[in-house]
């Protein structure tokens, strides 16, 4: 479809005002403007409670930004499919709304077929496909309006992630990403049943990906599934040992006396937990507010070892000086240093209780650590953490093996 070159004329100001509250030429690419302008321009309009032709708009805006010599991206072949994290901007000082509302009800929404009778288009009985352009743009809107990827970190997360997930298309492995964090391998039914032999645990949570000429597939993650054993290389974080469920009931409240919120995340295989601290109050007469994220679609033995190391790093003084536990701050070690001693004290903990982590895999990538580990902050840590969770196992009565046996927590 051709621009009209007497409505281009007649909008041209309105355009060059979009162009001033949404990009400008020095700091944003042609890609990047038109990304901009378009989320923009639709919230305007979506505040004064109209809507717009959004593809239309962007036709007429990417002329605007063509005689202005906006730079074109030249894509690497190798990143080709791969989403960006766009530049945006929305400097609603400098232009007003009014002007914004002026070119967005130049561009009116096309009115929609009338329902029953008639001739009907079957070409809108599915969504449209996930190269159409209308289909990016809403979506585009929605992961800007959540801020996904607003650091380099959580792009670079991303990107990962999509080189990892080769199996799917990489919008997909970008709709994955969002629905649930630190996923390593998500499936259909069928191809967990025909592939796998394995089948969705009853209730387990569907995600959803785009298909081509049709709606969307549901698929599973491999946490969220059951039957044929997988092999250990499949999982993120193998470990092996019975500890009952009911422990972790009993264990949750004896960490909130001691000041720390334990928090199920619903995450995928790759994301294990974390810890931070939530109030420092520097006190020696009052704990540190802690907040502990273990991530609750893992085996009980995973979430062990995760709840284990997280508090390794706070009894190590990674999370900085806490008086009241008696903790020095240790934030000077870097993260191959931290890593290397949370984790070592997780296996000393997890194996003095008969459960067995693959600690040296985690291990391996930090091998340049070992050169300032000491031996003697590693156990002094294990050992208030083991006060604390009244561990280890062997020194509770026995029961059956992976009997649910009851543990008093006491304070």
């Amino acid at each position: 479809m051709k621009i009209d070159p007497q409505r281009m004329a007649q909008l041209w100001h309105l355009l060059e005002a979009a162009e001033d509250r949404f990009c400008g030429r020095d700091e944003f690419s042609h890609q990047d403007a038109l990304h901009s302008f378009s989320v923009g321009l639709r919230g305007v309009m979506q505040r004064a409670g109209e809507g717009v032709d959004i593809i239309e708009a962007k036709r007429y805006f990417s002329v605007l930004l063509k005689e202005k010599l906006y730079a074109i991206e030249i894509t690497d072949p190798e990143w080709i499919g791969i989403p960006v994290a766009r530049m945006m901007r929305d400097d609603r000082e400098r232009v007003p709304d009014s002007l914004m509302l002026a070119l967005g009800r130049a561009f009116p929404p096309k009115p929609r077929a009338p329902r029953g009778g008639g001739v009907r288009d079957h070409s809108t009985q599915f969504p449209p496909l996930v190269d159409d352009e209308k289909t990016r743009s809403l979506i585009d809107s929605l992961i800007a309006d959540t801020r996904l990827y607003a650091t380099s970190k959580a792009v670079k997360d991303l990107f990962n992630f999509t080189a990892r997930m080769r199996h799917v298309a990489p919008f997909n492995a970008m709709l994955l990403n969002a629905q649930k964090p630190g996923l390593s391998y998500a499936a259909t039914v069928r191809d967990w049943a025909e592939r796998f032999g394995r089948r969705p645990k009853a209730r387990a949570r569907p995600l959803i990906v785009l298909r081509n000429f049709g709606p969307v597939d549901f698929v599973y993650d491999v946490l969220d599934t059951e039957g044929r054993p997988l092999p250990e290389a499949a999982f993120s974080f193998p470990t092996t040992g019975d500890i009952p469920r009911a422990w972790f009931r009993s264990v949750e409240t004896h960490l909130e006396k001691a000041a720390i919120q334990l928090i199920w995340a619903d995450e995928g295989d790759r994301r294990a937990g974390c810890v931070w601290k939530e109030k420092d109050y520097n006190d020696k007469t009052r704990l540190n507010d802690i907040c502990l994220v273990v991530n609750g679609n893992h085996p009980p033995a995973t979430q062990f070892v995760t709840l284990v190391h997280e508090l390794a790093h706070l009894y190590l003084g990674h999370l900085g000086v806490d008086r009241k536990r008696g903790v020095d701050d240790r934030r000077w070690a870097d993260l191959a240093l931290r890593e290397v001693e949370a984790e070592s004290v997780a296996y000393v903990v997890a194996k003095r209780s008969g459960i067995s982590p693959r600690s040296e895999s985690y291990l391996s990538r930090y091998r340049g650590a070992f050169d300032a580990f000491q031996p003697q902050v590693v156990l002094q840590a294990a050992n208030a953490i083991e006060r604390l969770l009244r561990l280890p196992f062997a020194s509770w009565p026995t029961g059956a093996s992976g009997g649910q046996m009851s543990f008093n927590l006491g304070s």
